[in-house]
């Protein structure tokens, strides 16, 4: 059985609101241009529109964001962009720590927004957000106020600190697009969708303009980890908590082989002390007439319909372990039955019991059926897959996740290195509060990406620019197509943007910024240490 501290990793970032943006700015900009890739993600307060009021008199067939047909699957998400708002960013990035490959110092930010534009707010979403530990008050008085548009400073608006706050918010997005870097995102589609409304402009009216303007937007290409998933291994398991724990499992194993694996340092919040609180831990009885002790709709799927209530295990590491073990049993198993099919029987009744015996542990040490206490992991952390379950008559359960807190002041301890041998050891159920921070969520697609980077090699070419699609067995290709252009919001936003880069230079010095210094500062003993 999993001790629980296999790839338990730190969620350490920065905290990014309204007091503190203007004075971390240009660190954040720092750290974007060093960035060999860059991992994101949000949060946003509707996925689907469902019994909306008469009073908008809206056509609910140009809503259906689980369309089929990709003009109005488009049309669908297009619409949700412009009526709902982003709550949160989470951003990773991945800048380049030595010269041996896979050697990673990674920064997390997570950014409470908070759109000034009347939008709507679907109750499921917020519900989800509330259940998972998102502070929704928090978020009213402290989110970095911005307007969706390429106008950081419309007309109506006095207020000079929300104007900041606007510009600020928009630049730290058009820093990545500058960054010309290749976007990671885990079924990032929305993500794409919302980030483009609310920080670049107006959406074209195609997707095929939409999907141009991103190939140009970003030339490194755009990543998304859960088509790569799909592809290396198509039978097992897609959502981001899974595939994370299963790449820090490789990674192990390559070290132990002597083969390159990643070694990622995960460095201190400029905020110095803001890592995730330590979550609450249930303790429930196991069904004792269960097949197997882990929940195995959500070890494939990433949700159950139970949640909480759930007497199976949902820990991730746990459910690995087991399916380790089954698989090592049936590979046994059908050598044996090729030989002799008496003893492959005999075999397979005594793995059986030896494996109950290995994952059974009885509080008490007595022969009673045994009790077990079983951590309550997370379930998949992206809205789309708890709106998934809800479609499928699915009704999610209460999770019990505390509320964020902000970040402390003070000094937070050095974060270790996690190079696969030696993962960052957390207690195991402080992870069920730091899966849906946005900036974790962030850093598990891009150490999900960075992974697949080192194993792949050249391969990784085959999956850039394809974006997966839910329903579908064909990605959304971002690409120019032969009868699209880029649109005018493209053309009218870069020349903004460039506009405004070229001020920027005129008026500014270059000075290293303070993560440089510290950066340089924390990496020398280990470059002497090497020499």
């Amino acid at each position: 059985m999993s001790n629980g501290n296999i790839g338990a990793t730190s969620a350490t970032y920065t905290d990014v609101t309204r007091t503190n943006i203007r004075i971390l700015s240009k660190d954040i900009s720092a750290q974007i241009a060093k960035a060999k890739f860059i991992a994101i993600d949000t949060e946003f307060t509707g996925l689907v529109l469902s019994n909306a009021s008469r009073v908008f008199n809206l056509k609910t067939t140009e809503w259906v964001t689980r369309a089929t047909n990709m003009r109005d699957k488009y049309k669908a998400m297009s619409n949700i962009a412009k009526t709902h708002a982003l709550v949160s960013m989470g951003l990773s990035t991945f800048s380049t720590r030595h010269t041996r490959p896979g050697s990673y110092n990674v920064h997390n930010f997570n950014f409470l927004l908070q759109s000034q534009n009347s939008h709507l707010i679907s109750p499921s979403s917020i519900s989800f957000l509330a259940e998972t530990g998102f502070d929704l008050c928090r978020q009213a008085t402290k989110g970095i106020r911005y307007f969706s548009g390429p106008n950081p400073k419309p007309v109506e608006v006095k207020t000079e600190a929300i104007n900041e706050e606007g510009l600020l918010i928009r630049e730290v997005f058009l820093d990545i697009v500058r960054a010309g870097v290749p976007l990671v995102i885990h079924n990032g589609l929305f993500d794409l969708v919302y980030l483009y409304q609310s920080f670049f402009g107006p959406l074209p009216d195609t997707y095929e303009s939409f999907a141009f303007d991103l190939s140009e937007m970003f030339p490194g290409g755009i990543y998304d980890t859960k088509i790569i998933a799909e592809k290396e291994a198509p039978q097992s398991a897609s959502y981001l908590a899974y595939l994370f724990h299963k790449s820090e499992r490789l990674q192990k194993q390559r070290l132990e082989r002597g083969e390159p694996a990643l070694a990622v340092k995960l460095k201190d919040s400029l905020l110095r002390g803001n890592s995730e609180p330590k979550a609450r831990c249930r303790r429930l009885l196991l069904d004792s007439h269960s097949s197997k002790p882990y929940c195995e709709h959500f070890a494939q799927r990433g949700n159950c319909r139970y949640g909480n209530r759930c007497f199976r295990s949902h820990d991730i590491n746990f459910i690995l372990d087991c399916q380790e073990k089954e698989a090592a049993a049936e590979a046994e198993e059908a050598s044996g039955m090729q030989t002799v099919e008496t003893d492959a029987e005999d075999s397979a009744g005594d793995k059986k019991r030896k494996r109950d015996d290995e994952i059974d542990i009885g509080e008490s040490g007595s022969n009673d059926p045994p009790c077990k206490v079983l951590r309550v992991d997370v379930a998949d952390t992206t809205q789309e897959a708890v709106a998934t379950a809800s479609i499928d008559g699915l009704s999610i359960g209460e999770q019990a996740v505390p509320a964020l807190v902000p970040a402390s002041s003070s000094p937070s301890e050095e974060i270790k290195e996690t190079n696969g041998s030696e993962p960052l050891n957390l207690p195991a159920e402080s992870l069920l509060n730091m899966y849906h921070t946005a900036a974790y969520d962030a850093f598990m697609t891009g150490y999900i990406f960075a992974s697949y980077r080192l194993v792949l090699e050249d391969k990784m070419s085959d999956y850039k620019n394809k974006v997966y699609l839910m329903g579908s067995d064909n990605p959304l290709l971002i690409q120019a197509g032969p009868y699209a252009n880029t649109s005018v919001t493209y053309h009218q936003t870069m020349r903004l943007m460039n506009t405004a880069a070229a001020e920027t230079a005129n008026t500014t010095t270059a000075e290293p910024s303070s993560t440089d210094v510290v950066d340089q500062q924390q990496n020398e003993p280990e470059s002497k240490a090497q020499a």
